[in-house]
């Protein structure tokens, strides 16, 4: 008998409150692997209970690398000789994980990855990322689905991304850091979280400038040392929280959030009418008259994050007008839309746009998650329906979210985990 979570959300309760946000999942996820680049003693602070947490110390572990956690608070201890591989079995369960390649391959000039799995969100290529090691001096191959990378050395160089991948600037940064001589990555990803990295690094002796611009100048060292970090706010659950409440007419404060961080976003719920009020820490929102149809295009920050277009797609479902969502960084990130449909949503997709028609009402009803922020979405749209709606695949949700069912219901939403048994 298989025994799977689903959660089940009585609609139309308004939100109202106070939460704060833990640790941004995209920063500490790369923070976590850092200590490949040097042995010693880490303390990382302020991180989410999420699943990819567990599943990215299983990849610390099988490179011997021990790491604790307790209280929003990672001990991680590397030591002197580590290893270079990660099966398949480790690394299917989160694409984050190709982020080891470049660290591995500058402390011990060899990796053995097997190719990442995750959220199915299409083609995310590693291309990039190898393209830039290739040019410091790594050589890869493909074997039996387990990339083998090799390097006698990396070299700094000067690399111009084609897209500002977050990922491939990540890869980039780790391996220049300990790199013989200067790296320029041009066209860099200006994320947050990237600034949160590259501000760990400094502390554990890298020489990097540029962080949060599209040109990364990195001068290789010799050593860095172990340090202690605070990881920044997670932007996206604060973007998922706002959403949520204005969705539901409600009113309240996400603690735990720069909001420099969510510029785009901040501006997109001001036009869909929303009272919004900043301080250095924290957003408070306000649903006030009704909401209002907008267009929203996705793009690398500062633009509207991609993470965050389901979300918003949810939270317009009722919106008066219709709706224009432009999907540029990733395809397959409609797949929230299918699902809303059936509790009533009225949407129509082509290409990389989607058109949302607001509804007068949308009506409970069993829907499923293929992914993190579909999860996310799907949980906003039953915050609006008339009636009782069941998500399951809720193992996406929690590799993104600290206890979001805990969290909504602090806020006045009637949402629990139930058990469903099945064979």
């Amino acid at each position: 008998m298989i025994v799977e979570k689903h959660i089940s959300i009585e609609g139309n309760q308004k939100l109202s409150g106070e939460i704060s946000i833990k640790g941004a999942k995209n920063a500490v996820l790369k923070e976590m692997i850092l200590p490949i680049l040097s042995e010693g003693k880490y303390q990382i602070k302020n991180v989410a209970m999420i699943a990819d947490v567990e599943y990215m110390q299983d990849v610390l572990k099988v490179l011997g690398i021990k790491s604790t956690f307790s209280n929003g608070i990672l001990e991680i201890v590397s030591p002197s000789e580590i290893g270079i591989e990660a099966p398949y079995e480790i690394v299917q369960k989160m694409r984050a994980s190709i982020i080891i390649l470049g660290p591995l391959l500058a402390r011990c000039g060899e990796a053995r990855i097997a190719f990442p799995g995750g959220d199915q969100l299409g083609p995310r290529p590693v291309q990039m990322h190898l393209d830039a090691l290739e040019k410091m001096g790594a050589n890869f191959e493909l074997d039996h689905g387990v990339l083998i990378g090799k390097t006698d050395g990396l070299k700094g160089v000067e690399i111009n991304l084609p897209y500002a991948s977050v990922g491939a600037t990540e890869n980039t940064l780790l391996a220049a850091v300990l790199a013989k001589g200067k790296t320029i990555i041009e066209n860099a990803a200006r994320e947050p979280e990237i600034v949160d990295i590259a501000d760990m690094l400094i502390k554990m002796g890298a020489n990097i400038k540029g962080a949060g611009t599209s040109e990364l100048v990195i001068e290789g060292v010799d050593k860095l040392s172990p340090t202690d970090h605070e990881v920044i706010g997670d932007r996206i659950a604060a973007g998922t929280f706002l959403a949520a409440i204005l969705s539901t007419k409600g009113s309240g404060k996400i603690n735990g959030i720069n909001p420099d961080h969510l510029p785009m976003e901040i501006k997109k719920l001001k036009e869909m009418g929303a009272g919004i009020e900043i301080n250095e820490s924290s957003i408070s929102i306000e649903y006030q008259d009704n909401i209002q149809s907008i267009e929203l295009s996705t793009l690398p920050f500062p633009g509207v994050a991609t993470d965050l277009q389901p979300i918003f797609g949810s939270a317009l479902l009722l919106a008066q007008g219709t709706s224009i969502l432009t999907e540029n960084v990733y395809d397959q990130r409609f797949q929230w839309i299918p699902e809303v449909q059936r509790m009533g949503a009225n949407i129509q997709t082509g290409w990389q746009h989607a058109m949302i028609k607001g509804v007068d009402n949308l009506s409970g009803a069993p829907v499923h998650a293929t992914d993190i922020r579909t999860g996310a979405s799907l949980i906003i749209a039953a915050l609006q329906a008339d009636g009782v709606s069941t998500i399951t695949g809720t193992d996406h949700i929690n590799r993104g979210y600290e206890d979001i069912v805990g969290s909504l219901s602090s806020l006045g939403s009637i949402i629990e985990y139930n058990e469903i048994n099945g064979r």
